[in-house]
């Protein structure tokens, strides 16, 4: 009997899916309608705990800032994308790279930097509030959605940005020919081309807001939020029922996003033409000042917060001694010191080699070796089903299935659980954030297959070449910069992830983002900041020699 190879490898890559994302979430969902005793209650852990408790309020809350999170930050990137592709404001390149930095950013790092900026010694209180006896405080609600506004802005920025640098210059050109204004050319043109990109920038924003756990930490103050209560609950309390029903409550507009997302794309599958130009800029100088303008006032209190933390780092005492130091960066406190940074290079260097090999190796079975209609949508559903799933629920999830020595199945019935010998170790933190990044490098890497020419297959069954040549000499070459962006995606998101890991990791497997909330908690801000530099310092220089590896690539194996 011949031996499917590549079926059974696909096969096992499911399986892995199943075991390490389906079965935690299936145990979460089962979770929050059973009692401490693992007895059916239905909905009473949602009566009885949520709807008549504090909980409710941390969900208006929640609400309120990830809406009014979501609304700035997304203004502010559309406001943005198009004034750099459609004015002539100067210093395009910085501008473009100054609006993706958050993205190497720990997200607590700026409700640090919110904090000695406008903290009650902060620097611009000291410098202009308090001259002025104006009074503001940065906890609560207003530095939640300063912080959550600044850290949506670069996902919501390169969705608008790429959706604006592709329309048809010719549609405007009839438009100005026609009469129509610009403000209704912006409205009837403009928005309708982006309508997709705009819908996935507000979904996805206000995802990230919804379930942020680093921002309403560090500066959240006495103004509760669902993620931190359901943190308290977990790990304070070990109430894990309540846990899983808040958990259900996170996911559901995850859920609705995603398939309100499917069915847009699906109403708006349009083809870019051949025949569209590229957009023309017209001249105009106090357009471009006062476009420039605005730039910089956006994006300076970004930047402001980024340099507020540095110069927390290098700081003595902040305000009492001003003398500058390095001694942060030694994180000298009884906290855990620069032992978590090595966990989180190791942690993040297995996820991006193993997340990549995992998911090149799934794709390619799904497009090149499997035939079967059922299995290539089952593959296909399970590559986008982990953009629905948010890092707070998976970790969740992983917190009450692999700490589970024996699953109840009857009255004196239990099940033993394989996969308990797995919590607390290094593995199981990097399974959890290759599931939980799963999607992007997947659909990278499969857009990559999808451009490949389909002759070059059958061409290579010509000549006899075996399916390990043909990956060898034609697949993995021409899709190699998409495993390259896969491998840098998964490392970098790993560095300053903490949604899920903070259910999972132990005193021996902390990894830096944690010590910062906890540094933070304890009172060595300064240490926090430079333990956040630190991170920020290690992204950059990853992302910028893998940019020098990838265009050496694209030379190397003449990939256009």
């Amino acid at each position: 009997m011949k031996i499917n190879y590549g079926a059974s490898l696909f096969l096992l890559c499911l399986g892995l899916f199943a075991v390490f994302f389906i079965l935690p979430l299936v145990y979460l969902f089962l979770m929050a309608f059973l009692d401490s005793g693992q007895n059916f209650v239905g909905f009473e852990n949602f009566r009885t705990h949520i709807f008549q408790t504090h909980i409710f309020d941390a969900l208006k809350n929640t609400l309120i800032v990830s809406l009014s999170s979501t609304m700035i930050g997304v203004s502010a990137a559309l406001f943005c994308a198009y004034t750099l592709l459609r004015t002539g404001v100067g210093l395009k390149n910085f501008i473009h790279n100054a609006a993706l930095l958050p993205l190497f950013v720990p997200s607590m790092m700026y409700g640090l930097g919110l904090v000695y900026l406008f903290g009650n010694k902060g620097i611009l209180t000291t410098i202009l509030l308090e001259p002025l006896n104006l009074s503001f405080s940065i906890y609560g609600a207003v530095g939640i959605i300063i912080a959550q506004s600044i850290c949506v802005f670069p996902q919501s920025f390169i969705l608008l940005y790429l959706a604006l640098k592709s329309s048809d210059f010719r549609l405007y050109e009839q438009a100005k020919i026609m009469g129509i204004s610009p403000i209704k050319q912006f409205f009837h043109l403009t928005l309708p081309s982006i309508k997709f990109a705009l819908s996935s920038a507000l979904l996805l924003s206000f995802i990230l807001c919804f379930t942020d756990f680093g921002i309403p930490v560090v500066i959240g103050g006495n103004y509760m939020v669902l993620s931190v209560e359901l943190y308290k609950q977990i790990v304070g309390q070990q109430n894990l029922n309540l846990g899983a029903s808040i958990g259900i409550i996170l996911l559901l507009p995850s859920l609705l996003s995603f398939f309100l997302l499917r069915r847009i794309e699906k109403n708006n599958q349009q083809e870019l033409s051949p025949k569209a130009t590229p957009y023309k800029i017209n001249p105009n100088a106090l357009r471009d000042r006062i476009g420039t303008a605005a730039l910089f006032v956006i994006l300076s209190l970004q930047l402001a917060v980024l340099l507020a933390v540095f110069l927390a780092s290098i700081i003595k005492s902040y305000p009492y001694d001003l003398s500058l130091t390095l001694s942060h960066f030694n994180i000298q406190s009884n906290i855990d010191g620069l032992g978590t940074l090595k966990n989180s290079l190791y942690i993040s260097f297995a996820t991006a080699l193993w997340g990549t090999i995992f998911s090149f190796i799934f794709v390619y079975c799904n497009e090149i070796l499997i035939r079967s209609s059922l299995l290539k949508n089952a593959a296909n559903f399970f590559m986008i089903l982990p953009t629905a799933v948010p890092g707070l629920v998976l970790g969740i999830a992983y917190v009450l299935f692999f700490n589970q020595l024996d699953f109840k199945i009857g009255e004196n019935l239990y099940l033993h659980n394989s996969f308990y010998a797995l919590y607390g170790s290094f593995a199981l933190i990097v399974l959890c954030n290759i599931m939980h990044f799963f999607s992007v490098p997947a659909l990278s890497i499969k857009e990559a297959f999808m451009k490949i020419d389909k002759e070059l297959g059958a061409m290579g069954k010509i000549l006899g070449l075996s399916a390990f040549s043909m990956l060898k000499r034609v697949y993995f070459p021409l899709c190699l910069p998409a495993i390259l962006e896969s491998f840098i995606y998964y490392f970098l998101n790993a560095m300053v992830t903490i949604s899920a890991v903070i259910f999972i990791y132990t005193s021996s497997n902390k990894v830096a983002a944690i010590t910062i909330v906890h540094l933070d908690e304890k009172g060595f801000i300064e240490e926090a900041a430079a333990l956040s530099i630190l991170i920020v310092c290690i992204n950059l220089i990853v992302k910028f020699t893998f940019n020098k590896i990838k265009n050496l690539s694209y030379k190397k194996f003449h990939i256009c």
